[in-house]
């Protein structure tokens, strides 16, 4: 694995929104203190499935094309589900009292 891709998956737009996107789905589904989190839009928590996902394993390897650049396309929504219900309670266990706002 490239830490190179894995940075650069982590930074990418797309890819960020679509976690992003996987979080919010999965918060609609149970009624647990990140729950409220995601759907308040919380600082933090969406950040953290972002670079949690882009680390999973194999995720990186299979965004890399080769040439050092990624496309988040190559990941799927399959792979983000799996990954964000597998990062779940690590997310959780980082922000368990919620957040306080700026």
């Amino acid at each position: 694995m490239s830490y190179q891709s894995q940075a650069q998956l982590e930074t990418d737009y797309w890819f960020q929104v679509r976690s992003r996107a996987a979080a919010i789905q999965q918060a609609a589904q149970f009624d647990d203190q990140l729950s409220a989190q995601i759907r308040r839009d919380d600082r933090g928590p969406a950040a953290a499935f972002t670079r949690l996902n882009a680390a999973g394993p194999g995720i990186a390897d299979k965004a890399d094309n080769g040439d050092g650049t990624v496309d988040h396309t190559k990941i799927t929504d399959d792979d983000l589900l799996a990954l964000t219900q597998a990062n779940w309670p690590i997310v959780a266990s980082l922000y368990p009292e919620g957040i306080t706002p700026a």
